[in-house]
């Protein structure tokens, strides 16, 4: 039987894996159902891929990289980092890649969880540990189709490099973070691009630049440096966060993102149709510096007007006009709750975790949840970002994981689940942050259910989830027996 099953091998994953390594615990296995590690960044391959976190705090503490190339880095080096990252980990044979979960059962008397995969193969482990990631499951507009589309169609997550783009009229379809990221670089391929807006994204100028090999052999040499530039880029980035996590703070931003528009957009109409209708931070904050200029590219179109059907040769629009279109991309981001779909997760007493989280997904902190002993969700509900690295997050998260492992132990304990009163403070402690921030200022995103509960963010900052996921054993409920 293993001590911990870890269910995915991105940034969450390995960095659970590396945590359990180091702290000696001998029986684990990563279980990946790609054939290589990566998640997010070696799902998303889409021209311009890049990361919106500095580089030198987009990496593990526990896998420090002084090499990086570029201030703000691109996928190709990501993914290549993720790889050296887990170097030692496939090394000694705990990543097993080709393992999809497709169920995954409490067995209270054995006081493990019972996996089974999607080929029949079956594991047993005590502790379950969910690295799942939230941004892979892609997400469509909801645009009415007449007939079947003649050209090549492909998500932004799932791109066709077997596609050339050159010369050809294309149509991506939404400007969130990976259009934007994607446009610039169609455009330069001369492509006949028309770019079909639902509405105009808050946009923050992107300070990237080169690293020479100069300095990033500095850094090598003189850790110090690097842990100091580190730490300077997270605290600068959680002082701007005030400007999100309170609205009445918001100022700079609404300012900045203004001065970048009015620099970048010289025809005031242009300007006019790329100014959101909604207060800065209700939906993500882009950093770009290339996409304005991109939109001013003489073979590229702007369209405001809402798209009503994708039929045969592009997309109709509301105003009855027929953008043509030989290949049509959608750049419409993801489905973060989707990440459970065609997985079920079976708690005490036959509890369903789909069933249990129909209402609303509830995890105290983001990690643990009642009904479900030792199951520990990394970036769960609650826990992603919308202003600093989410990496720090899944630290903070595998720190409290160890903690919980080691009580269980100490205690004699078979199981541990967080306690009903606890997972409800912590979610109303959610909610208040969240009322006062921007991120419910009334628009719509992917950060609430239909509901308009925030399914997704933390709304405070990452030193107050460090202080919040300090082990407080009076939080959990302790199996001493089987059931």
């Amino acid at each position: 039987m293993l001590e911990f099953a870890i269910v995915g091998a991105g940034f969450g994953g390995l960095a659970m894996g590396l945590a359990l390594q180091r702290a000696g615990v001998g029986e684990f296995l990563v279980l990946e159902k790609a054939d290589r590690v990566g998640g997010t960044w070696r799902e998303n391959q889409y021209p311009g891929a890049a990361c919106d976190v500095p580089s030198h705090l987009y990496s593990l503490a526990q896998a420090p990289n002084a090499g990086w190339t570029r201030m703000f880095p691109q996928q190709p080096e990501i993914q290549a980092h993720l790889e050296r990252s887990a170097a030692a980990l496939v090394a000694a044979g705990r990543v097993c890649f080709g393992w999809q979960l497709v169920e995954a059962r409490w067995d209270a008397q054995q006081g493990a969880w019972a996996l089974l995969a999607g080929d029949g193969r079956q594991l047993w482990a005590r502790h379950l540990v969910m690295a799942l990631g939230g941004l892979h499951v892609p997400a469509y507009a909801a645009i009415e189709r007449r007939g079947v589309y003649a050209g090549v169609e492909f998500h932004s997550a799932r791109w066709r490099h077997d596609v050339d783009l050159r010369g050809r009229r294309v149509v991506v379809i939404g400007t969130g973070a990976s259009a934007i990221q994607l446009i610039p670089e169609i455009a330069a391929q001369g492509a006949q691009l028309t770019v079909l807006q639902r509405s105009a994204p808050w946009i923050l100028p992107r300070p990237d630049f080169a690293i020479a090999p100069f300095w990033q052999a500095v850094l090598a040499r003189v850790p110090a440096l690097r842990l100091a530039l580190r730490g300077g880029i997270f605290l600068l980035l959680e002082v701007l966060s005030h400007g999100l996590l309170d609205r009445r703070l918001a100022g700079w931003a609404r300012w900045l993102a203004r001065r970048h528009r009015e620099a970048q957009v010289a025809d005031p109409a242009l300007r006019a149709r790329l100014t959101p209708d909604y207060a800065i931070g209700c939906k993500r904050v882009l950093i770009s510096s290339n996409y304005y200029p991109a939109l001013q590219r003489p073979n590229v179109q702007l369209e405001s007007t809402p798209a009503a059907a994708i039929e045969a040769g592009g997309v109709r629009l509301a105003d009855g006009r027929l953008i043509e279109a030989e290949v049509l991309i959608h750049g419409t981001g993801f489905r973060p709750l989707d990440v459970l779909s065609g997985l079920r997760i079976l708690g005490r007493e036959g509890r369903e975790l789909a069933v249990d989280w129909g209402p609303r997904p509830q995890a105290h902190l983001g990690i643990g949840v009642h009904g479900y002993p030792n199951l520990h969700f990394l970036l769960g509900p609650n826990t992603a970002l919308g202003h600093n690295s989410v990496l720090y997050m899944i630290e903070c998260q595998v720190r409290h994981i160890l903690a919980l492992h080691a009580a269980r132990r100490r205690r004699g304990a078979l199981a541990v689940e967080p306690a009903l009163p606890a997972q409800q403070a912590f979610m109303a402690q959610v909610d208040r942050g969240f009322a006062a921030s921007a991120w419910a200022d009334g628009c719509r995103s992917w950060y609430l259910d239909s509901a308009g509960h925030n399914i997704a963010l933390w709304t405070r900052t990452c030193l107050a989830y460090r202080w919040r996921t300090r082990l407080d054993e009076g939080d959990y409920c302790w199996s001493l027996a089987p059931d």
